[in-house]
């Protein structure tokens, strides 16, 4: 984390805006058939909803549920229902943002780059493609996980 994106007071437990924008080209891929990763069928329901699309294109950059109600006009039940969708198709990923000055904040981030759907003779496959993961991410999808399991 640069020394402009610190804040005495938060410790920011998400890729900085840069973070994606300085590493390396190579991306990571993976196939619904090559780990144990959403199916077809759950990521083209999420893709198929209006009102996710409209999420995902929020979330260039990280931003809690109450932005993204403010910014797509929905109801706070709606923009968790439609997180929770995207998060199980693996599409978006969630973070905290630990405060001293205040509580913290779970914020949400686009986790692909590209998905490419693929037809054979007899089956449909699917690739996503991701920006590679450095240390900062994978600290706060560990803090994430601890989160989870301390519910």
């Amino acid at each position: 984390m640069t020394e402009q994106n610190v804040d005495p007071n938060r410790l920011s437990l998400i890729p900085s805006k840069n973070s994606f924008r300085n590493s390396s080209p190579e991306m990571d891929r993976w196939s619904s058939e090559e780990l144990d990763e959403p199916g077809l069928p759950t990521v083209l329901k999420s893709l198929d909803d209006d009102k996710c699309r409209t999420i995902l294109t929020l979330l260039a950059e990280p931003k809690s549920a109450s932005e993204l109600c403010e910014e797509c006009g929905l109801s706070s039940s709606t923009v968790y229902r439609k997180l929770d969708l995207l998060r199980e198709s693996m599409l978006v990923r969630e973070y905290t943002e630990v405060r001293r000055d205040g509580p913290n904040v779970t914020l949400y981030e686009r986790d692909f780059t590209d998905i490419s759907i693929s037809v054979t003779d007899d089956e449909f496959t699917i690739e996503v493609s991701r920006p590679e993961e450095d240390p900062e991410d994978r600290m706060a999808t560990f803090w994430s996980a601890m989160k989870e399991e301390s519910k």
